[in-house]
């Protein structure tokens, strides 16, 4: 990772952080806030995939459903927006099921690691069973918006964390300089 990259991924954890406290502060449009950044999120890695689409991947084998999850990702995201006034409890269940996601994908990316007998395995794994826990909490406190916002802004300073561990770990690849 190059210098540039790693004081990049610091300041995104910095600023993860500081949102993090800032929810804690707003309480009670805290939850409106969630709704936003996972709404405004979900449309940018949408509009990122269809730009991928369009630039390369309309010309790959299997590029096709790139687009397709490309539409369906922003569907979400308009979908949520219209949502939140009605249902927070879908809202809810919408940040559980990404954290659901993304730890099923680091527990599979763990496994891959741990059968190349890379050692950061165990640290993966560990990542994912913490995402896992924190829909688990989401779950448990769906009906109370300010406990799920609270397990929420842990959940945002555990990726901080683990964004922070992930930009200071040893690189595995060897740079042979001319």
């Amino acid at each position: 990772m190059t210098t540039g990259r790693k004081i990049g991924n610091l300041i995104i954890a910095l600023l993860m952080i500081v949102g993090a406290v800032l929810l804690v502060l707003l309480q009670e449009e805290g939850l409106w806030v969630v709704a936003l950044i996972l709404c405004v999120s979900l449309f940018v890695y949408g509009v990122r995939q269809l730009i991928y689409y369009i630039t390369m991947a309309r010309h790959m084998v299997g590029g096709r459903m790139i687009m397709y999850m490309g539409i369906l990702i922003i569907d979400a995201a308009v979908f949520i927006v219209s949502l939140y006034g009605d249902s927070q409890i879908l809202i809810m269940l919408y940040l559980i099921a990404a954290y659901l996601v993304s730890a099923v994908f680091e527990i599979l990316h763990a496994l891959e690691e741990k059968k190349m007998g890379a050692p950061s395995w165990k640290r993966t794994f560990a990542f994912a069973v913490g995402n896992i826990l924190i829909a688990a909490l989401c779950g448990i406190f769906i009906r109370s918006g300010i406990v799920a916002l609270y397990i929420y802004c842990g959940g945002l300073v555990f990726s901080a964390i683990q964004r922070i561990v992930n930009t200071f770990r040893k690189s595995e690849v060897l740079y042979i300089s001319p």
